[in-house]
């Protein structure tokens, strides 16, 4: 867990290093507000409570290191310790999981903060139930997301049987993917606990399916009962790529400039004194 402006990570210190960083540094996925600033919910990061056990499911903190003077809860379970620190496990269900969704909201990026805010505060995500959202006007059937705090706040769902089963998962450098199962009737989305983005592509059996925004802006995708194939894939758009290509040309003409510059400033000088 990385260090919020509530919890004792604030005053945990390696040296002049924070152990969060030197983790980050070692190619650890981190849940800390710090190296997800840009993203939506970045302001939601610093709300962790580490005494809720749905939290560190939401987020996937399956591990914790901390001091060895600080107590957590019996479900924070202690693995090793190395000097004054401590290693500790937390059962989550990794990358994926599986979730319902009773409500969905439209509306602009700003109202998003106090919607998931509300969300996170509620029994929701207790029960799984993670409300989709849209940006712009809404459309028949959406809700204003400015409307979201009262309309979450009434919300009171059951907690309900498991939906599936993800059998399988495989984790890429840009893609995540799935063999699941879903075993009930009702309708289900497999949420990946990775920050929504217009980039992300899914397919399900090879077939191209739309991937959408759950509060509280991680990425949903809608399945049918049964066993599926998913995979979610991060595509960046035609116009970053053509940009990277003319940034890789431009590095060879950068260098050609820098070593063969003053050859062609001298020829350019000769030629000029000549005439």
């Amino acid at each position: 867990l990385s260090s919020s402006r509530r919890q004792w990570s604030d005053n945990y210190y390696v040296g002049y290093m924070r152990p969060y960083a030197l983790l980050q540094a070692e190619g650890l996925d981190m849940r800390g507000h710090v190296y997800h600033s840009y993203s939506l919910n970045s302001d939601l990061l610093i709300d962790f409570d580490e005494r809720r056990r749905d939290y560190y499911n939401l987020y996937n903190a399956r591990y914790v290191v901390a001091p060895e003077s600080v107590k957590f809860p019996e479900f924070v379970i202690p693995l090793q310790q190395f000097g004054r620190h401590r290693l500790y496990e937390v059962d989550t269900t990794g990358y994926f999981d599986w979730v319902g969704s009773d409500l969905t909201f439209a509306g602009e990026t700003p109202d998003l903060y106090l919607a998931a805010s509300t969300w996170l505060g509620n029994r929701m995500p207790v029960a799984k139930n993670h409300p989709l959202v849209s940006f712009g006007d809404p459309f028949q059937g959406e809700a204003p997301l400015t409307s979201a705090i009262d309309l979450i706040s009434e919300m009171d769902p059951p907690t309900g049987p498991p939906r599936g089963t993800v059998m399988s998962e495989d984790i890429g450098g840009n893609h995540f993917a799935a063999n699941v199962n879903v075993n009930v009737e009702r309708k289900s989305m497999l949420l990946l606990k990775a920050m929504y983005h217009p980039n992300w592509r899914a397919t399900v059996d090879r077939v191209k399916t739309d991937a959408v925004m759950l509060i509280p802006s991680f990425v949903g995708v809608p399945l049918t009962p049964g066993r599926h194939q998913v995979r979610i894939e991060y595509r960046p758009r035609r116009l970053r790529m053509i940009l990277l290509g003319l940034g890789l040309l431009t590095l060879p003409i950068i260098w050609i400039v820098e070593k063969k510059g003053s050859a062609i400033a001298s020829r350019f000088a000769t030629g000029a004194s000549v005439r």
